[in-house]
């Protein structure tokens, strides 16, 4: 329940070759094991960091020249998920 077991995303309007690869393998799979709550149990989501920082289990790689749909995934993902906490949390 609180790992992520797959990610799949779809943007028509990217530039190929740059936002247009948020629906590639490589990077939907980074997702696969991640966690969106931290060790002590609070809600932290996933960041899309740029290339050289770190990976943890809450970080995946942004998209190499795709900074804004990078952005904008990681500020999606956080909205959309912290709606579910409530209901994460009780399922614990």
């Amino acid at each position: 329940l609180l790992t992520i077991a797959g990610a799949v995303f779809d943007h028509q309007g990217e530039t190929p070759g740059l936002g247009a690869e948020i629906n590639t393998d490589e990077f939907e799979e980074q997702f696969q094991g991640k966690k969106i709550f931290s060790d002590s149990g609070d809600f932290v989501s996933i960041m899309v960091n740029k290339a050289g920082i770190p990976e943890t289990i809450n970080s995946v790689d942004a998209i190499s020249g795709g900074t804004i749909t990078s952005k904008g995934l990681e500020d999606m993902l956080y909205d959309c998920l912290s709606v579910y906490t409530s209901f994460i949390n009780n399922q614990k």
